[in-house]
């Protein structure tokens, strides 16, 4: 009978979940990275931004669901508008489902509603055009989710990246534990599918300060990052003390965040692995993975390809089992590498391999 082990696993495949609405906008129109659901209001940075800003201009705007119009807030002889306290400007409300929960969906600074109060709607039909109306800085689509109420209540209002998405993109989600508001979160290597996207590399952690943002019910998340093409990342953030790997596919919305809890019948390495960094060839930050087949103290390293020491890495006894250990070249010139493991358990084996990476500036 096999010793159930206590581990602190990385989960890079917990079970993923799926987009819940359809993207209001044509694929070839980005969300506003710089200005994402839960970041510092602009002009009042003590609340935060309550939905997205997708760049559409003057044009088609498409029902995310189906539903009932709420409400349609719309004057044909003010160009400014303004129907809430927030300059909404014009602005429709659709009343849906989810789970059998009403969500309320608000598509704000419209040129125009193209339907009534109580109309009937399809999922993907057009219901609007989008504009400039109420305080805002340019034509975009504000777009805004409420669960349960039509006001913006206690934490009632999530995060529209986690609901829908471009075609064919993924999501993803996490919780930084103890990290303050608006607390930087890394990306690497660029999730955004070009085009529509130009660049993009962080998020930020919520800013809670608000009362009506919230994290998602089902996620339970402080931060999340939409339209990421499918692929492999590495997310940091607090220097390192938070590190994840997650892989993401098509439609799919991905929990980013270790589990630590007492797992039986896992197995053990077999031997030692001093895995292949990734991604190779790498841009700044790559992930060095190895595996230890029992406890051992363990040395990884850096060297140039003249075989100087560049920086030792970890130096630090090391439990059996997976590691991955993020690298930060952002001081190095482009070139290749060499990365060391020295491993030598408690019994005496040593264990001694080098890889190369290579940098790309």
């Amino acid at each position: 009978m096999r010793t159930i082990i206590f581990l602190l696993i990385i989960l890079t495949s917990i079970q993923a979940q799926t987009f819940r609405l359809n993207r209001p906008a044509k694929d070839n129109v980005e969300t506003n990275g710089s200005y994402l659901f839960g970041e510092p209001r602009y002009q009042d940075p003590q609340n935060a931004h309550r939905g997205i800003d997708i760049l559409m201009r003057w044009d088609t705007v498409k029902s995310a669901s189906a539903g009932m119009v709420h409400f349609v807030g719309y004057n044909p002889n003010d160009t400014i508008g303004g129907y809430e306290p927030d300059g909404a400007g014009n602005y429709i409300t659709i009343k849906s489902q989810w789970q059998g929960r009403w969500i309320y969906i608000y598509y704000m600074h419209l040129q125009k509603p193209l339907v009534n109060v109580n109309d009937l709607i399809l999922t993907g039909q057009p219901i609007a055009i989008s504009g400039n109306t109420g305080r805002s800085t340019g034509p975009h689509l504000h777009f805004e989710i409420r669960l349960d109420y039509p006001q913006s209540t206690s934490r009632r209002t999530k995060n529209p990246e986690l609901w829908c998405a471009i075609s064919g993109m993924g999501a993803i989600y996490g919780r930084v534990p103890g990290a303050a508001n608006s607390t930087r979160v890394d990306i690497f290597p660029d999730p955004k599918p070009r085009p529509p996207y130009t660049t993009f590399s962080y998020a930020l952690t919520y800013n809670f300060n608000d009362p009506y943002i919230g994290s998602d019910e089902t996620y339970n998340e402080n931060y999340a990052i939409g339209d990421v093409k499918p692929g492999t990342y590495t997310i940091r953030s607090l220097s390192g003390a938070y590190l994840r790997t997650v892989t993401v596919g098509a439609g799919q919305v991905v929990n980013a965040d270790a589990s630590v809890g007492v797992y039986p019948d896992i197995e053990l390495p077999s031997d030692f692995v001093l895995s292949q960094n990734y991604p190779n060839p790498f841009n700044n930050t790559t992930v060095i993975s190895y595996k230890l087949p029992e406890e051992a103290f363990v040395q990884l390293k850096v060297f140039d390809i003249l075989g100087k020491e560049i920086t030792t890495i970890v130096e630090e006894q090391k439990s059996a089992g997976e590691h991955h250990q993020f690298f930060d070249a952002y001081n190095l010139s482009s070139g290749v590498y060499i990365y060391q493991l020295n491993a030598t358990t408690n019994t005496g084996k040593t264990f001694i391999k080098n890889n190369r990476m290579t940098l790309i500036k």
